[in-house]
């Protein structure tokens, strides 16, 4: 066979193969569908309150099934709390899954800074948040700018009222007095309250005793047991200033400027502030406290 030949069947072949592609490309040998274009979904983002941090990504389009990390970054004086809306947790950093149109919320808290005050009452409005009451074994009732608790029957029940509030770490200061009675009882501060089983209970006497404690489902264990302290102003009429602090598993109690005690227990990490008096001897007392403040360590 010559040169010639041999090159004519190359370039015949080369045309028939050029127009196979051809017809390929032009779709006349393509037995298939062409693929369905994969569906996108929208990510929203916001930020409560505005301007308390930011996230990122903060918003975009995304093909279904694409998978998202999202970071919340708290502005200064804030932090990160949790997630609302198409996501969940407390958790700062997440990842989701884009199958549908999403809307999240990102949830920060203001930072309370040392020393400010989280709660406060001098007793001058009657329509606070304690409970007042007449019942068989005692009343709370406000006078004078005070709130009284009286405590009749020692056997049963003692007399308390709730703030109604919740704190975790916290100096708490107060300030208390016996009015009537006997001065052989107990001026309580509950703090940490959970329920009537689980609480931690600071109290002094107006014959000057003290003492830490703590209730963990219903049994009492003594932190710190009834002790003696000239520090505590005795008798009808004195006043006290309590000075309680809470801090992480440090508990703490001092009167009149004057630290008495300090313990550590981890057990009970948060609740709400009860303030008791109980009579422990003969069958009346009547005390009074005045100028609650619970501020920020």
């Amino acid at each position: 066979m010559s040169r010639e030949n041999i090159i004519g069947i190359v370039v015949g072949c080369i045309i028939a193969v050029t127009g196979i592609v051809g017809m390929a490309m032009s779709g006349e040998l393509s037995t298939s569908a062409e693929p369905e274009p994969t569906p996108t979904y929208t990510l929203s983002v916001s930020v409560k309150p505005s301007g308390a941090g930011w996230v990122s990504p903060l918003s975009g389009e995304y093909e279904s099934g694409t998978q998202v990390t999202m970071t919340a970054s708290a502005a200064s004086g804030y932090t990160f709390d949790h997630w609302s809306g198409g996501a969940s947790g407390n958790s700062p950093t997440i990842v989701i899954t884009m199958f549908s149109d999403k809307n999240i919320t990102a949830h920060f808290e203001a930072i309370p800074t040392a020393g400010e005050v989280l709660f406060s009452d001098d007793f001058s409005d009657e329509a606070g948040v304690w409970d007042t009451y007449d019942a068989e074994y005692g009343s709370v009732f406000y006078e004078n700018g005070w709130l009284h608790l009286i405590n009749n029957n020692p056997a049963e029940f003692a007399t308390g009222t709730w703030a109604h509030q919740h704190f975790t770490d916290f100096i708490l200061e107060v300030e208390t007095k016996l009015v009537a009675g006997t001065d052989s009882n107990w001026h309580i501060v509950i703090c940490r309250y959970q329920d009537s089983n689980n609480s931690y209970y600071f109290g002094t006497s107006a014959d000057g005793y003290y003492f830490i404690s703590k209730f963990v489902n219903g049994n009492e264990i003594h932190l710190a047991s009834a002790t003696y302290s000239s520090y505590i102003n005795q008798g009808v009429g004195e006043v006290n200033l309590i000075h309680i602090e809470c801090i992480d598993s440090n508990l703490s109690l001092s009167v009149n400027g004057h630290l008495l005690e300090q313990v550590t227990d981890t057990t009970i990490a948060g609740g709400d502030i009860v303030l008791v008096t109980g009579a422990l001897a003969g069958t009346y007392t009547e005390v009074a406290f005045d100028n609650i403040v619970v501020s920020k360590p």
